[in-house]
């Protein structure tokens, strides 16, 4: 394939020092890859093989599988959490999905497809902390109930080669918190094997939790201890995958780059919290940390279902190309523009936080948009401490405010995650903030077009005449221009 993306300043293209990815790219190749692989993470299968509903309960998983053999890919790479309740018939319901779909392993044309799987932690502890007392509970014989679905061996971390491309997979298999966090077997691997990964292509490792400071961010949860960090550090070809935290495709920390390039899987099944972690009191429609502050709030939290997302990497002689995915509709959906990574590069690291953060406009309401105020009844969530029955918030009816914020405009591909809101009056004010209704569904879907509902009461306002004000912000926290609406007091 000849080169067709000119990369400014760069002079030598004959080692591979790094990678740099463009979002947006005016460059998007034509013809066939080299390689092409689906990505998808956290299927959380919840149907039992041969229960019924087994096949309505993995029909979403195998729409996602059918889309990905009509893009002719070599491999599906899937970051772990396959079986919800860490049951061996959930095992076997995945498995006969994938059979379905790919008989032997194949394409209905004879193609292969090769399986890229890994054990999470829901296929490990279960969902509820008396799964292991069920007579089919994965753990009691991990290795045994992998190859009997899977139908291949089972290895802790094992590498496969795929049309040239290296993969290397480590599964989650640790009992204890910290123990299973470690993904130690990455350092003895990368000694073994390392000097025999071609410098000159990118290869791919995939874990279930986030590398520790790497995509998302120091806050995402769920990462691992670091190890695995420092590991491929020393390889500015790696590209790696991971899972566990469920969070959204669509913002932009989806990606990391630094010595190494890392990237989150997003999940197929929900989109994960981000309060928790990010925020601290949280979002008005999530939930934070504290009980207390999850009782006091006016809105209940966002619905996270139905929100399937996934990624197709196509990887050419001169570049990746990435599809970010939305597989909650019977059509797919892309969720933002494809990110075009020139190959091989020898450049800044645009993906890296600061940088990105700068080049990625603040996003904009629309011409002629107007934030609505109407007066309204609100009411509390209520909730109790679960740490001790005596403590308790109700839930009370009081007089207050609804805002009706309209959707803001995203810029170079930065999409609104949340919307701060200021309630101001006589020099005093009160801040909280919203997620933005359908932040993690593509930008055609209804949701991503749909208003964004926040509200106070009257006693949470300062006295007399109260001045609302919301900015948008996009996943670096960037903000655009406010809109403003003026409440007279009564």
């Amino acid at each position: 394939m000849t080169r067709r993306f000119f990369i400014a300043g760069a002079a030598s293209f004959g080692a591979f020092e790094g990678l740099r990815f463009e979002a947006n790219a005016a460059f998007c190749p034509g013809g066939k890859p080299n390689l092409a692989f689906g990505v998808i993470s956290d299927v959380h299968i919840m149907a039992e093989a041969g229960a019924a509903g087994c096949e309505r309960g993995c029909a979403y998983f195998k729409r996602t599988l059918e889309w990905f053999r009509g893009q002719g890919v070599d491999a599906v790479m899937i970051v772990g959490d396959l079986a919800d309740n860490g049951l061996s018939t959930q095992l076997q319901a995945f498995a006969d999905t994938w059979f379905s779909v790919f008989p032997d392993d194949r394409t209905p044309d004879g193609r292969k497809v090769e399986k890229l799987f890994v054990y999470g932690n829901h296929d490990w502890e279960g969902k509820h902390s008396n799964d292991y007392k069920r007579p089919n509970f994965m753990r009691t014989g991990f290795a045994g109930h992998w190859e009997k679905a899977i139908r291949e061996p089972y290895e802790p971390i094992y590498r496969k080669t795929v049309k040239g491309y290296d993969f290397i997979g480590q599964h989650w298999d640790h009992q204890g918190w910290f123990a299973r966090c470690k993904f130690e077997r990455i350092v003895p691997f990368m000694a073994e094997h390392g000097k025999s990964l071609d410098p000159k292509k990118p290869f791919f490792y995939f874990q279930h939790p986030h590398l520790k400071d790497t995509c998302y961010g120091p806050w995402a949860g769920g990462h691992d201890v670091g190890i695995a960090t420092r590991e491929l550090s020393a390889y500015p070809n790696a590209i790696a995958f991971s899972g566990h935290s469920h969070l959204t495709l669509t913002d932009e920390r989806t990606i990391w780059q630094g010595d190494f390039t890392s990237v989150g899987a997003g999940s197929l099944s929900y989109t994960g919290s981000y309060s928790e972690f990010y925020n601290e009191g949280g979002y008005e429609n999530d939930r934070a940390g504290d009980w207390a502050a999850n009782a006091k709030k006016l809105l209940a939290p966002y619905d996270p279902y139905n929100c399937r997302q996934g990624m197709l990497w196509s990887v050419y002689g001169d570049c990746i190309v990435v599809r970010r995915l939305d597989f909650s509709e019977a059509n797919t959906l892309e969720l933002g523009p494809k990110w075009v990574m020139p190959l091989p590069a020898a450049e800044s690291k645009p993906f890296a936080f600061a940088e990105r953060a700068k080049k990625i406009a603040a996003p904009q309401f629309a011409p002629g948009a107007t934030l609505a105020a109407r007066r309204v009844t609100v009411k509390n969530r209520g909730g109790k401490n679960p740490k001790s029955a005596e403590e308790s918030v109700l839930s009370v009816e009081k007089p207050g405010f609804e805002l009706t914020i309209p959707p803001a405009e995203g810029r170079d591909g930065a999409r609104t995650i949340h919307f701060d809101v200021t309630a101001s009056a006589a020099g005093k004010s009160v801040k909280k903030r919203v997620l933005a209704e359908g932040f993690n569904y593509a930008p055609s879907h209804k949701r991503a077009a749909a208003s964004t509902m926040i509200r106070f009461s009257a006693d949470e306002l300062p006295a007399g005449d109260v001045t609302f004000s919301v900015i948008p912000v996009n996943s670096f926290g960037r903000g655009g221009t406010p809109l403003a609406v003026k409440v007279v007091s009564t």
